[in-house]
């Protein structure tokens, strides 16, 4: 878990010192965000270890280049990644893992179709976590990426990851 911390916070650093932020509110950058959640993953048992999709929910409000960004960086860690706007998320979240809420997505429509679907919601924006929106999100906790995990969200999701309570 150091070494995890250590590596995250380097790529942190760098990632920071060369683009800066990727949207407004997300605290980590985009390609950490994907390298982190990708550990996360392992994490819990309901998602398989290779084989990883991600669908990323958008709305009219998400800039273009952060939803681009996020499924180039997904897709650039061997997940299978793609975007759409809640309206299309029945189609394409089938068989989806993962449902990713960009800053500007339907929260209410992901919240619904993760509970009923079983599968595990995931964001940027830490707050959506703390709040119980979301089930993991991501922070930065003196300049290190930290894990914000709601336990409640994880049992409404039928998420197998009690092992995930230990990053919290």
């Amino acid at each position: 878990m150091k070494q995890l911390r250590l590596i995250a916070t380097c790529v942190l650093a760098l990632v920071i010192a060369t683009q800066g932020l990727s949207a407004q509110d997300m605290p980590v950058p985009i390609p950490v965000q994907a390298r982190f959640f990708k550990k996360v993953f392992g994490y819990d048992k309901t998602i398989p270890k290779d084989g990883i999709k991600v669908v990323i929910v958008f709305g009219d409000t998400t800039p273009a280049d952060v939803k681009d960004d996020l499924v180039e960086a997904f897709n650039s860690m061997g997940m299978k990644a793609s975007a759409t706007k809640a309206p299309q998320l029945a189609t394409a979240g089938v068989g989806a893992n993962v449902i990713y809420l960009a800053p500007g997505g339907e929260l209410r429509a992901v919240k619904e179709f993760c509970k009923t679907n079983g599968i595990l919601s995931i964001s940027g924006l830490p707050n959506q976590a703390r709040n119980g929106d979301i089930s993991i999100a991501l922070d930065v906790v003196n300049d290190a990426p930290k894990v914000v995990v709601n336990p409640d969200r994880l049992k409404t999701e039928r998420q197998d990851a009690a092992e995930l309570m230990r990053l919290r």
